[in-house]
């Protein structure tokens, strides 16, 4: 601003008026001259001074032919000059008003950089303000939440304290009215129906205080969630110059690498239609996904493997095509005239235009992935699949220790399960909405038969609930699908 202060009212302006009056001098001069051209000087009088005095009138009136050319021209030099320096006073005015003018922005531009910096630092004391308030919400929430969790684990203390001195109270008197006369049967069964009534409110109110219990470990969980967002924010927004600091996460390895790469290795065609199952078979149960996908348009089964889920498709009138690497099922996808493309999964979806595709379905594939890949795999389906379209990946269940012990090891290109709630996780967080798990094939002729005893003796329905767990354990869902929508 100085130098534009210096720029505005420097010295050139000075000095232009000091030339100017030279100009002006000169004009003057010019103008004395052109007056005393052709004039006669003045002497003393006498008969001398009057004979100069006639010839020269003589002279000047016979040299008119040559003084008056040079009168034209000094008079219009003068007036040149004179126009000159009217030109030149001119501009020196506005030199000056436009200096003035300068001066004025100069001064703007320090008065809105003042104010510019003041906004600065007041908009850098809000923001740290602004997250010691977040913070301290954060804090309080937490605090809540906390108390909150002790308030419901003394209510259910206190309501399971308060309901067993009842029904001690009740038994006992139950013990004395059973003790009395024959005829008060009709209070023993009454105080039965009571004791009934009560342990069925008694379940009600600690199902009530463990739904309550889930919901303060859920909305604890999402106050982390925020914490770990807000430290991310001011570490952000409190560095000065802002850096982010890139963390990097190692790919996790594969849990059982397969490391197959040749289809001559491994006859894939040969070993699935061992142990996969009929294809009637695999059409029935992927009969129940076909209503996810009506109405859509651009539908792709990734890892289309033999086609079922294709015809099934074909079979309800909705468009779709397979993409698949094998050879040998290409080939009889293409016999059965079904459309499909023999590229690897992630080269097609990376070249596929994103919001583009109507929806996906993808069975047995996502086992063959490792950790890192499973969640790219996730991520680009998401981000491919236009707004309102339905993903389905279909899986082995690896709560089911039979499925993981027999259906998971039995392929040897299987890289590594993945558990339906993490799965479910990361469709969440990539963005997917209303995600549900979906599982299929149970195994229940191997299970174990609940005990049936007469008589109903104490411990029989413990004994028989743990015989479900087990049966569950070991003999579940074979199957699972995390269905979600964009």
């Amino acid at each position: 601003m100085d130098r534009m202060r210096a720029a505005a009212g420097m010295s050139p302006a000075v000095s232009g008026s000091e030339e100017l009056l030279d100009v002006r001098n000169e004009i003057a001069l010019a103008e004395q001259g052109s007056r005393q051209t052709g004039q006669l000087n003045p002497r003393h009088p006498g008969a001398l001074n009057d004979a100069l005095q006639f010839g020269k009138k003589v002279m000047r009136r016979s040299l008119t032919w040559y003084t008056r050319p040079l009168h034209l021209f000094q008079g219009a030099v003068i007036r040149a000059l004179q126009h000159t320096a009217n030109i030149l006073d001119d501009h020196r005015g506005q030199l000056h008003q436009h200096s003035e003018a300068l001066n004025l922005q100069a001064d703007a531009i320090d008065r809105n950089k003042a104010w510019f910096s003041e906004q600065s630092q007041a908009l850098r004391l809000a923001n740290a303000q602004e997250m010691n308030r977040l913070r301290e919400q954060m804090e309080a929430s937490a605090a809540r939440v906390e108390a909150s969790s002790a308030r419901i684990a003394t209510l259910e203390n206190r309501i399971a304290g308060m309901i067993d001195d009842r029904l001690t109270k009740l038994q006992r008197e139950v013990r004395e009215v059973a003790q009395g006369s024959a005829d008060s049967n009709a209070r023993f069964e009454q105080l039965n129906l009571h004791i009934d009534a009560l342990k069925t409110h008694f379940n009600a109110l600690h199902a009530h205080v463990q739904e309550l219990a889930g919901a303060t470990r859920q909305t604890a969980s999402q106050l982390r969630v925020r914490e770990r967002d807000l430290r991310r924010l001011r570490q952000v927004v409190g560095t000065e110059p802002l850096q982010r600091m890139a963390t990097k996460i190692s790919p996790v390895p594969p849990m059982f690498p397969a490391e197959i790469k040749d289809e001559l290795a491994f006859d894939y065609f040969a070993f699935e239609e061992k142990h996969r199952g009929d294809e009637a078979d695999t059409l029935q149960k992927q009969q129940v996904y076909v209503d996810y996908f009506r109405g859509r348009e651009n539908v792709v089964d990734i890892g289309c493997g033999r086609g079922e889920f294709l015809e099934v498709l074909r079979s309800a009138g909705i468009q779709a095509r397979g993409i698949e690497l094998g050879t040998d099922q290409i080939l009889l996808c293409q016999e059965k005239g079904l459309e499909v493309i023999q590229q690897d999964l992630f080269d097609f979806l990376e070249s596929t235009p994103d919001d583009s595709l109507g929806g996906i379905f993808s069975s047995q594939v996502i086992e063959h992935m490792t950790a890192s890949d499973q969640l790219r795999y996730v991520a680009l389906a998401y981000k491919k699949c236009a707004s309102g379209s339905p993903v389905i990946f279909e899986t082995i269940n690896p709560q089911c220790v039979f499925a993981l012990l027999r259906n998971f090891f039995l392929d040897p290109t299987h890289v590594r399960p993945i558990h339906p709630e993490t799965l479910q996780f990361a469709m969440d967080s990539c963005g997917f909405r209303n995600v549900e798990l979906r599982f299929s094939a149970p195994l229940k002729e191997l299970q174990v038969p609940r005990l049936s005893l007469s008589g109903n003796p104490p411990g029989l329905e413990a004994f028989n609930a743990g015989i479900d767990r087990v049966n569950e354990l070991l003999y579940g869902y074979q199957d699972y699908a995390a269905i979600g929508w964009k």
